[in-house]
């Protein structure tokens, strides 16, 4: 079957032209390259359709997941509930024929069909089948992600933000997309604008095939009919308690009581906020009626926003930190957990610094510490001879040396944020972090939408989203991914060193090996209980004031050593065991 590039050029560019200004877009389709179109979105035809339309355990192992050993529980329970049936409705391609799946449908792709892994498992599944039926990374990342903003609001409302970083093997380009919560003009706001639904908009747009209507339909099923409450939603939601009780909304929403895995939650507002953006696209949500309502919700929970702060919210796409590593790329996000993760990772590789350190991880803590006084401070260019010195002033193989001056960054008492990994059979990756400034955001729901509202940016945070990935930018291949939440910059750097650049190159091992983390100040070097007594006490012999954490954040992601696409393959879809979420993926 051939799709005509030349339709398929227009039908991205009008799909950009939906989220910017035309003076500021230019999309190009590799010569020679193949992209196949499920359906033609709907026209903008009136005011609030799609866009913005005023201005515009530990061993080496095969990990794949085949489909009978994807028959958990979270499984029969989708498809129980019929929502597999859910994607029976994606537009499939008229000229298509022939006894089996087409492309649209579950079961499309026969084999491997990539992998996805979330925090939360309902949307990990929602993600899978997607893959399953022939859309891309991004449309089962957008999808995931829709889904979770239902099962996990906590951690990734749509009032929230995040930061994507996305490599797409077919067109041999790699670039980060950030949606960030942003402040409103009135700097005493109360409230972050959303970034959220714009933000998975941009990256559907530019890089998704199946229809946006089909790719929200379970998100709001999930929402309107109700779902059974996972474990990853009860411990989120008995640790953030305190916060969540103050409103009202909240607690007519989730209850105010204790909840339990398997109790079934219904969101009727916050699914009527779905069948908008699902029916009429994003543009409602930042100029059209949904916003309006929105706008005037907020105001009624004590915030202050405008109609103009939603309609001039827009997110970035920027170039991301770069490094070269062999043949390939390292890449980061240009921005926040990005700059820390980056900088942690270029004074680690510099002259073999990680590689030789006697106590890798008094090491990682004191350039943890210095990249997160660096980012507080300003942003620093871990790409240059100047970055790299400031980065690593001060530091000390046998004993700890704090970073001068330094700046007090907040830590969260628990875990804040969740992230989403996806990669389909074309190599094409995305790994996004979301974040509510904070565990359960603001605890405030705006009255009569459902939706969990994000306090602004304010002071520096540990917990910031972290992407990173492994690419061939001559090739296209996809080696490694990862996206972390909670205060994971300087994890995320090192698991991409022990995976990468370790000699076992196994990323469960790494994600799974004991963390560390500090911020510089306060002066204290956070590490996981799970901890040996032994490194504990090499950490105080050198100085380190150690304080004990249950666990620190979460990271999910993928390592395939030969990369992706390739015909024959081992990879590893790697969940974080200090989640309740679900790697999914096929035998290939």
């Amino acid at each position: 079957m051939h799709f005509d590039d030349t339709a398929i050029e227009a039908r991205r560019n009008e799909n950009w032209r939906r989220i910017v200004a035309d003076d500021i877009f230019d999309l190009g389709v590799a010569d020679g390259s193949e992209f196949p179109v499920l359906s033609k979105r709907r026209g903008a035809g009136r005011n609030g359709e799609y866009g913005n339309q005023t201005s515009q355990t530990n061993e080496r192992a095969h990990v794949f997941i085949s489909r009978n050993e994807t028959q958990t529980k979270y499984t029969r329970m989708w498809r129980q509930s019929g929502r597999r049936m859910l994607f029976g409705g994606l537009l499939a391609l008229a000229a298509c024929g022939g006894s089996g799946p087409e492309q649209g449908d579950i079961g499309f792709v026969e084999g491997f069909f990539g992998g996805l892994i979330a925090d939360e498992p309902r949307a990990a599944l929602v993600g899978r089948e997607v893959l399953s039926a022939g859309g891309t990374a991004a449309d089962a990342a957008v999808a995931a992600y829709f889904a979770m903003a239902v099962t996990l609001p906590g951690a990734a409302s749509i009032g929230g933000g995040g930061v994507c970083l996305v490599h797409d093997a077919v067109r041999i380009r790699t670039e980060t997309i950030s949606f960030m919560p942003k402040r409103p003009a009135d700097q005493n706001a109360k409230f972050a604008i959303p970034g959220n639904v714009r933000g998975m908009f941009l990256l559907h747009a530019r890089y998704g095939e199946l229809a946006w209507p089909d790719i929200l339909r379970p998100a709001e099923d999930f929402a309107r009919a109700g779902h059974a409450i996972s474990r990853a939603f009860v411990r989120d939601f008995q640790a953030a308690q305190p916060v969540v009780n103050v409103d009202l909304e909240a607690r007519k929403v989730f209850g105010s009581g204790a909840v339990a895995e398997g109790q079934q939650l219904r969101q009727l507002e916050l699914g009527a906020v779905m069948s908008n953006l699902r029916t009429l696209g994003p543009g409602t949500f930042y100029d059209g009626v949904l916003g309006r309502s929105f706008v005037d919700a907020v105001r009624a929970a004590g915030g202050r926003m405008t109609l103009d702060d939603l309609r001039n919210f827009r997110p970035e796409i920027l170039e991301p930190i770069k490094f070269e590593q062999g043949n390939n790329i390292m890449a980061f996000a240009p921005q926040g957990g990005g700059r820390i993760a980056a900088g942690v990772w270029a004074a680690a590789v510099d002259d073999d610094r990680y590689e030789d350190a006697k106590q890798p991880t008094h090491l990682m803590l004191e350039l943890a510490a210095r990249a997160y006084q660096a980012e507080a401070a300003g942003a620093v260019d871990p790409t240059t001879p100047g970055g790299l010195a400031t980065l690593t002033h001060g530091l000390s193989a046998t004993s700890h040396v704090p970073p001068q001056p330094s700046v007090a960054v907040g830590v969260d008492a628990i875990q804040s944020g969740a992230s989403i990994v996806a990669v389909d059979n074309k190599g094409r990756t995305v790994a996004c972090s979301f974040t509510m400034n904070g565990p359960f955001g603001s605890g405030i729901v705006a009255p009569g939408t459902g939706i969990l509202l994000a306090p602004p940016p304010g002071a520096p945070r540990a917990s910031v989203p972290t992407v990173a990935l492994m690419v061939s930018e001559v090739i296209g291949l996809t080696f490694f991914a990862a996206a972390g939440s909670g205060p994971t910059p300087a994890v995320v750097a090192q698991i991409a060193l022990d995976t990468i650049t370790g000699t076992d190159e196994n990323m469960i091992e790494a994600v799974a090996a004991p963390r560390v983390f500090s911020s510089g100040n306060p002066d204290t070097a956070h590490v996981e209980a799970q901890m040996p007594a032994k490194q504990k006490d090499a950490l105080r012999a050198l100085g380190h004031m150690i304080e004990e954490t249950p666990f620190v954040g979460r990271v999910n992601g993928f390592f395939c050593p030969r990369g992706l696409p390739r015909t024959v393959q081992i990879c590893q879809f790697v969940k974080d065991s200090r989640s309740f979420g679900l790697a999914v993926s096929s035998e290939e």
